[in-house]
């Protein structure tokens, strides 16, 4: 067999590998990673069909316009991939809506006790922080990306969530996270715990260890007063698995 044709088929098995790879995950991406993800599959595509050509009608391999143009492709598959990987690298752009509404609580003095969830988009996370502000609350936040958290002011305490540094705290370290959350609880009345890294526990651990933590760590701190906030971008999780997050958290 030519080896021309051998050394064809092994790209065109990469280039339908790597297409069908992202296919199948394109619906967990946010919108923007969407479109850099559509983009990396018509380069891929479109090379993939020129491989099929030139192994269909050897001949083809002649045509320097075709190979010119698979060239292009294959680079411009490249430098599509290398932006969507940067795109996924980088914490989202603070955006802030104003749609989140707190629940109301009795009393005098205000406060957020109680055990939420907010889906949906990071800058979401961001309106319900301002919110939260206006209760002068307290606010621990676990999370992936400490700088998105940056200057959104002095009440707000960031832990790092990371596997790779000893600034932060691993994420096999559930009992480490709740310690942490707990002493905070105590050391500050109403206190509103965040936790925007579920998605980033789930590869490390088993969801039936995290769903534990999440409601145990939940009843200690309603009954200090405080409140617990998951961020979670339903799309990246299990239907079955948010579907028991929202039994134990009220949506917002």
């Amino acid at each position: 067999m030519d080896l021309y044709i051998i050394y064809s088929a092994v790209i065109l098995i990469s280039l339908v590998y790597l297409l069908t790879f992202i296919l199948i995950r394109i619906n967990k991406y946010s919108d923007k990673a969407k479109k850099s993800a559509i983009l990396v599959l018509l380069f891929l595509s479109l090379g993939a069909i020129l491989k099929i050509l030139e192994i269909a009608d050897p001949s083809v391999k002649m045509d320097y316009i075709i190979q010119l143009v698979y060239s292009l492709t294959v680079f411009g598959a490249f430098v599509a991939l290398s932006f969507y990987i940067k795109f996924l690298e980088t914490p989202p752009s603070l955006t802030v809506h104003h749609s989140t509404k707190l629940p109301k609580n009795g009393g005098s003095e205000p406060k957020l006790v109680g055990a939420y969830l907010v889906s949906g988009s990071r800058s979401r996370i961001v309106d319900l922080i301002n919110m939260i502000r206006e209760l002068n609350a307290p606010i621990l936040v676990f999370t992936r990306y400490p700088t998105f958290y940056q200057d959104l002011g002095e009440n707000i305490k960031v832990i790092w969530i990371t596997q790779a540094s000893e600034d932060g705290i691993p994420p096999t370290k559930l009992h480490v996270i709740q310690d942490y959350a707990i002493k905070f609880a105590k050391e500050n009345k109403y206190a509103v715990v965040i936790i925007d890294c579920v998605e980033y526990l789930l590869l490390y651990n088993e969801f039936a260890s995290v769903f534990k933590f999440l409601a145990s760590l939940k009843d200690y701190l309603i009954m200090m007063n405080s409140a617990l906030v998951l961020a979670v971008d339903e799309k990246a999780l299990d239907e079955k698995y948010y579907t028991l997050l929202l039994n134990e958290f009220e949506p917002l």
